[in-house]
């Protein structure tokens, strides 16, 4: 078999190899087509008799491409306007985020709900929409969404609205199925705060490179793209219907995995129903909540054209970097709970008495979130939550084997406290933090200036067992 390579430039994804291999295949006397957008190549595959290469050409400039070697970009722009405007709009989102916080605007969520029945499930979803998990699933819809759009510029605006209107019906479905297996297999489908600081991370740098794509931040890192690969996409790809938007469907119920803090929530209730059915309804009511949130942020892309829509492709690229940068620590905060405390286990002489500390947990975080705990000692750690379906009701502390969904009202954390270290713990996705300081015995005379204190309410039998309430 003979092939014709020709030099194509301006492929950037998967689905520019698929859109070329499907348009030149359709030539006479074409057996295969290879595109590669690595290479910047396409390899046709003929037998005895040549196709038109003059045809081939021809797709090759309609589809969009210019025939001949790829030009080597570099990673930064000469111009430094590029980077002043970068600097301003992130400078611009600073001053609002600072202006919302000193006027009491809560990014944790709010509302005071009590017990999660489907309409509640749809209630919380509606605030998660507009709360700080949109720095995961609303900075991901909300970054590809534009580019879509900048790719299809010329589209309507209902062809525009497409993908976030896909993106949503897979994320409520996806949602239901996953859901409802939760409420089957309940505990097995458990992650670890590390394994969901990996996750968030690379949400993280996936968001980062989106963002780097829409501003425009660097011509050889904007030719990177994440697709799902080839060989998935291969059999779905065509002209017309649902599956030209796979992706987005895909994408929107595979955001069941992405470490929110009220998706979790809403995940351990569902873990509770031990019912397929219940579980499914109860996520995807809470994915229905979602929805008006992300199609609201996602679909302000569709209506948008000309120099307004360049400048609005650069502002979302620029908040799309800085929640990445948001995810990114908040995931190294988690992968590093467990690890750097530096915990050196109880000693096995644990004292008769009992030290108690009180926190409230709310949608603004933890409060007070920094104390100082005697050594082996019998610990009752007791949580006032508040908000018990806001970001921070999913509480973890791996150090020392806890990791508990509050409930409304007072929550009793009991454990026998270390030798020493510092023992870290946080909310779900890493936004809100706290830590307890194991102090020497010798250390007791704190000064007035410390965190708050552990104190000591009474004598107990050393037999009581020490968990979760």
């Amino acid at each position: 078999m003979k092939k014709l390579i020709i030099d194509v430039a301006g492929m950037h994804c998967k689905s520019c190899e698929l859109l070329l291999e499907r348009s030149i295949q359709d030539i006479k006397n074409v057996e295969k087509v290879q595109a590669s957008q690595s290479r910047g190549t396409v390899e046709v595959s003929y037998d005895a008799n040549k196709p038109d290469e003059e045809a081939i050409t021809s797709i090759i400039e309609e589809s969009g491409y210019t025939l001949g070697k790829e030009v080597k970009l570099s990673w930064f722009h000469s111009n430094p306007r590029k980077y002043i405007e970068t600097l301003l709009i992130a400078l611009f989102l600073y001053i609002i985020y600072m202006v919302a916080k000193m006027s009491g605007f809560s990014f944790g969520g709010f509302g005071d709900f009590t017990s999660p029945t489907l309409g509640v499930a749809f209630l919380i979803g509606v605030t998660a929409g507009v709360s700080s998990c949109m720095a995961l699933v609303g900075g991901l819809i909300l970054g590809v969404s534009s580019k879509w759009n900048e790719e299809h510029i010329q589209a309507s605006k209902w062809h525009r609205f497409e993908p976030h209107l896909y993106f949503n019906i897979g994320r409520i479905v996806g949602f239901g199925i996953l859901g409802g297996l939760l409420g089957l297999f309940g505990s097995f489908i458990s992650l670890s705060s590390f394994t969901i600081g990996v996750l968030t991370i690379a949400t993280g740098l996936i968001m980062l490179l989106l963002g780097i794509n829409l501003s425009d931040l660097s011509p050889r890192l904007s030719r990177i793209s994440i697709t799902l690969p080839k060989f998935l996409s291969a059999g779905v790809a065509n002209n017309g219907g649902v599956s030209k938007h796979i992706t987005a469907l895909g994408s929107g119920a595979l955001t069941f995995f992405l470490p929110c803090g009220f998706t979790l929530a809403m995940q351990a209730y569902a873990i509770t129903t031990g019912s397929f059915i219940t579980g499914a309804l109860t996520m995807m009511a809470f994915a229905l909540g979602t929805a008006p949130g992300l199609l609201g942020v996602g679909g302000l892309t569709s209506f948008l054209s000309g120099t307004f829509a360049k400048r609005f492709f650069k502002f979302t690229g620029v908040l799309v970097l800085l929640l990445a940068i948001f995810n990114i620590s908040n995931g190294y905060t988690l992968m590093n709970l467990g690890g750097s405390s530096q915990i050196v286990p109880s000693t096995g002489v644990v004292s008769s008495e009992v030290q108690e500390i009180r926190m409230t947990e709310s949608d603004g975080g933890y409060a007070p979130n920094v104390f100082h705990i005697k050594p082996n000692m019998k610990t009752r750690w007791i949580i006032n939550a508040t908000n018990p379906y806001s970001c921070a009701s999913q509480l973890t502390a791996p150090s020392i084997g806890i990791t508990k969904q509050l409930e409304q009202g007072e929550n009793i954390i009991e454990f026998i406290s270390p030798a020493s270290g510092i023992i870290k713990f946080s909310c779900s996705m890493g936004m809100y933090t706290g830590k307890m300081i194991v102090d020497s015995i010798e250390s007791d005379t704190q000064t007035s200036l410390t965190p708050t204190q552990a104190t000591i309410v009474s004598d107990i039998p050393t037999e009581t067992s020490y968990s979760c309430h």
